[in-house]
């Protein structure tokens, strides 16, 4: 059995707070590297631009990760390790690239109750 998720709108929701705790509990990633991930993600702002001249206020962004980035694919699937693990612990294997997962679970037909 296959199921593919795609978890493009998540990218957009991550919380930093938790990312951070997660790279630094889970990870062990703590000092210089974690201040500078931290800079990262912290203090970022966004506008829309329409045309030349039109742009709207700048607004800040609080969560998610920046696409099209080197590091928010990875940022990414370390935020979302805790469902790897649950994948895992419920037999089921998986692969993940960024924003996309397919789980497995191999089956027999023999085994199936119908």
């Amino acid at each position: 059995m296959l199921i593919g998720l795609d978890l493009l709108a998540a990218f957009d929701t991550v919380n930093h707070r938790l990312l951070l705790d997660h790279l630094q509990l889970e990870f062990g990633v703590t000092e210089t590297p974690l201040n500078w991930l931290q800079s990262y993600l912290e203090g970022r702002t966004q506008y829309v631009k329409v045309g030349q001249y039109q742009q709207s206020a700048a607004v800040g962004v609080d969560v998610g990760v920046p696409q099209g980035s080197v590091l928010g694919p990875l940022l990414f699937a370390v935020y979302c390790c805790p469902v790897a693990d649950i994948t895992v612990h419920h037999g089921m294997q998986y692969h993940q690239y960024a924003d996309d997962m397919q789980l497995h679970l191999a089956m027999c037909a023999k085994d199936l109750v119908i």
